[in-house]
């Protein structure tokens, strides 16, 4: 039998499953976009893997089928196994790691959503998707109660601006959902197509690295990848493989890397880049994304985990952990210039990107992350979430830049519904993004004034017309007051 142990000890925990422990100096990573020289592999020794470590297990999936995704996602109490640690949670049909939704441009998604759960009402929400915030749609303002069920349509339109990617769902109903997203309640969702983007996709296998965290008490907390601990990743040497990595937890924003293995990413948010981009190590606030090309290593094990991050000021950084171990062995996928041939790669089509950077701005408006000294709630211009209040109202068709002002002493993040957006700032230093974001991560205020984050907004796909919000997604943030209702008017 799985013992329940909390509050948990961290040292026997990490002890049990695996882990490094070993903190490490690195530079501050904002966002995905730094790609730096990892440090020496050696300063980070791999964890020996023990002879009955799992091999990382993918996801179930739901596709859609002649137009159509239909599915049923209930929500409802059940217990959660975490290698030798169990704990009452919240689950989607009664996993800790549901279903893939899985679509395609111009489909339409009936979800029948079921709320099974004793006390709090629910709902669903599809991070990312440029699609209607009313009526069946994505429309976080319904709520639906226990032993009540709703029946979403939401319909992917095959023009405008939502493209291929990867993206996730989970609850929105404000004031509960970092309890539901705790609990296990969130799971990842794909617009197939990517393939068409780059081309060099094709036929690769597919791997999803889907992060989440569990808190035991006493701050401490246990990180998993698809539900497992520290899992095993095999890879030939030279082979590709295609990672799609999420951050689909509720509050963690972690730096990682893989010691002496670097990735190729195509993508941020469901968002193609230009071109392949190499990077040593990457940042993923809560709800942040990437999918990347993988390149077998030569003969070895790896290990991916995070890197010592110092998210509040006020505690200790949290230690360096491993996640998971990628082992290559076996023969040989291919020879010599696999990465010379990955970086050739260039994006095909258009990209919404280009005429973000072109547009002119219609209005600009600053917004204000602050906190009461009790850390009891959080505000956005010294007001808490009001469902009957429209904060921002936004004409269709016009594109704004917004100034996010961080003045708390961690890390906040900017999270908008219905629309994607260009990172033009942070702190003041120009940014040349090469991809756009739904959410990004604002640095902590320090003694030298507090932390920024400019963006640039585009209110200009007819489908979005409406009330949705914006927050904080730490969403424990958002559940006590970070966050705001912007309305697009036609």
């Amino acid at each position: 039998m799985i013992p329940n142990r909390s509050p948990l000890d961290r040292r026997s925990f990490l002890t049990t499953v695996g882990r490094t422990g070993v903190a490490l100096t690195a530079p501050n990573i904002l966002g995905w976009g730094a790609a730096i020289a990892a440090p020496d592999a050696a300063l980070w020794p791999v964890a020996a893997r023990a002879a009955t470590a799992e091999t990382l297990l993918q996801p179930s999936e739901i596709r859609s089928k002649n137009g159509v995704l239909e599915a049923t996602i209930t929500a409802a109490p059940g217990r959660v196994e975490l290698g030798d640690y169990a704990f009452p949670g919240f689950l989607y049909n009664g996993a800790y790691m549901p279903p893939v939704l899985r679509a395609r441009v111009g489909d339409t998604m009936r979800i029948a959503f079921q709320n099974n759960l004793p006390d709090d009402p629910s709902n669903l929400h599809y991070h990312g998707l440029v699609v209607s915030p009313q009526g069946r749609g994505d429309n976080v303002f319904i709520h639906v109660h226990p032993g009540d069920d709703f029946k979403y349509e939401i319909r992917i339109p095959d023009s405008g601006r939502q493209g291929p990617g990867l993206f996730w769902y989970h609850p929105h109903a404000h004031g509960v959902v970092a309890k539901q997203m705790l609990g296990g309640m969130s799971g990842a969702m794909v617009i197939d197509g990517s393939e068409q983007l780059f081309p060099i996709l094709r036929d690769l296998p597919e791997r999803f690295f889907l992060i989440k965290h569990a808190e035991m008490g006493d701050g401490n907390q246990i990180v998993s990848i698809n539900g497992q601990l520290n899992p095993m990743v095999p890879i030939r040497p030279g082979e590709m493989q295609y990672w799609r990595i999420a951050n689909i937890g509720a509050t963690l924003f972690i730096k990682m890397r893989i010691a002496g293995m670097p990735l190729y990413v195509v993508a941020t948010d469901g968002h193609p880049l230009s071109q392949p981009q190499k990077l040593t190590e990457f940042f993923l606030g809560p709800g942040q994304r990437i999918d990347a090309i993988a390149i077998g290593p030569q003969p070895g094990e790896y290990a991916m985990g995070t890197i010592a991050f110092q998210n509040e000021a006020w505690r200790k950084p949290d230690p360096a952990q491993q996640l998971a171990t990628i082992v290559s062995e076996g023969s040989p996928a291919a020879g010599v210039g696999v990465e010379a041939e990955v970086l050739r790669q260039r994006v095909q089509g258009e990209r919404w990107i280009t005429d973000l950077r072109s547009a002119s701005i219609a209005r600009r408006r600053t917004l204000e992350y602050s906190k009461t000294p009790d850390r009891h709630t959080f505000m956005i211009n010294g007001r808490v979430m009001d469902e009957d209040r429209v904060d921002e109202t936004v004409k269709l068709g016009d594109t704004e830049e917004w100034t996010v002002v961080n003045t708390d002493q961690q890390y906040h993040s900017f999270h908008i519904h219905q629309t994607a957006f260009l990172v033009t700032e942070i702190n003041g230093v120009p940014q040349n993004e090469d991809s756009l974001h739904d959410t990004f991560s604002i640095p902590p205020a320090t003694d030298a004034g507090p932390g920024l984050l400019k963006v640039v907004i585009p209110f200009t796909d007819p489908v979005i017309v409406g009330r949705f919000v914006y927050h904080c997604h730490a969403v424990d943030h958002e559940d006590k007051g970070m966050m705001g209702i912007v309305e697009v008017v036609a």
